[in-house]
């Protein structure tokens, strides 16, 4: 079984990440299974949520000054246990999608940070960028998509996702069924996992 990682890219409680998260991650896991799909996939693939509160992150700001990520090859070889753990997990995934919330028109410094730590692991990954905020988060978007593509030689795929949600909507609830403006973001999301489908069939070979 393969697998593809959601990563939260803020560490804000409460707000609106783990709701999207929680609405988003049945619709990903159902989308990547699906047989029937332009780009179906050989084996099953499970979708792991990343919560950037529990370990092991969040890893904070880069302190160790002996090496620099792109040093580091071999996901084993990093000396920090956190970081180690991260990197093994990071290079065991097909694909990810990153979930983030605009901050002053860019990405959260954790999300950043999150992203630092690691060099090689990420290469070549494919990725969908998901964002949200009160103008959808598409600054934040166009950054990351810079950010990931460029810095890190990951496959973006050219389809994302920009959540906008309405004024004084409060936040998504974790549980039960996501309110109606955000499952209208559904069909962008759909879109976005058949390209990141794709991609990863294609890595695969």
């Amino acid at each position: 079984m393969s697998k593809v990682a959601l990563i939260l890219g803020s560490l804000r409680r409460p707000g609106q990440g783990i709701g999207i998260a929680s609405w988003l991650t049945p619709v990903l896991r159902q989308a990547l299974n699906n047989p029937n799909s332009r780009h179906p996939l050989q084996s099953k693939v499970d979708v792991v949520f990343v919560d950037p509160t529990k370990p092991p992150l969040p890893l904070g700001p880069i302190t160790d000054g002996t090496h620099v990520p792109a040093e580091i090859r071999d996901p084993a070889k990093h000396p920090n246990p956190a970081v180690r753990e991260w990197a093994t997990f990071v290079s065991s995934c097909s694909g990810f999608v990153v979930l983030s919330p605009e901050y002053n028109g860019s990405y959260p410094g954790e999300l950043k940070n999150t992203l630092d730590h690691l060099y090689w692991e990420w290469r070549n990954k494919p990725v969908v960028v998901v964002t949200y905020g009160g103008s959808g988060g598409t600054r934040c978007a166009a950054l990351l998509r810079s950010l990931l593509g460029g810095a890190f030689k990951m496959q973006v795929t050219e389809k994302g996702v920009a959540i906008k949600w309405p004024k004084g909507s409060g936040n998504v609830p974790t549980e039960g069924e996501a309110p109606e403006w955000l499952q209208a973001f559904e069909p962008d999301a759909l879109e976005a996992i058949e390209e990141l489908k794709g991609l990863i069939a294609k890595s695969k070979h």
